[in-house]
């Protein structure tokens, strides 16, 4: 039986792969927990899922890690950024309390596994 940071730390390792292709640097994870604490789960992954913004589209791919691992602990049945947002929205308060409590804590081992950008 595993523990939570287990399993969250498997979840991210998962996402990105040691020596593998990673959708997503670290600076592209590095602003979204604070972006979730200052305006919410729902208003971060609006933010983070905006279409036609290109220089967003890592934040993108890290919150659809965030949806596919929250739907992995059965917390939501959404797989993508987009549907997370839809999905939270009508669901109940204490739902969304703990979505943003997993995402949160899986953001820790994201941003700690993301690869620094190439250029810096």
């Amino acid at each position: 039986m595993k523990n939570l940071d287990q399993v969250r730390a498997a979840a991210a390792a998962k996402v990105l792969p040691e020596g593998g292709i990673h959708p997503f640097n670290r600076s592209d994870v590095v602003g979204i927990p604070a972006l979730i604490l200052t305006s919410g789960l729902l208003a971060a992954g609006a933010f983070c899922c905006e279409d036609g913004k290109e220089k967003r589209v890592g934040m993108k791919n890290a919150f659809n890690a965030i949806a596919d691992f929250l739907k992995s602990r059965g917390l939501t049945n959404a797989s993508t950024g987009q549907s997370l947002i839809t999905d939270l929205a009508g669901q109940n308060s204490l739902a969304l309390q703990r979505a943003t409590t997993e995402a949160l804590a899986f953001l820790a081992y994201l941003k700690r596994f993301a690869k620094k950008p190439a250029n810096i």
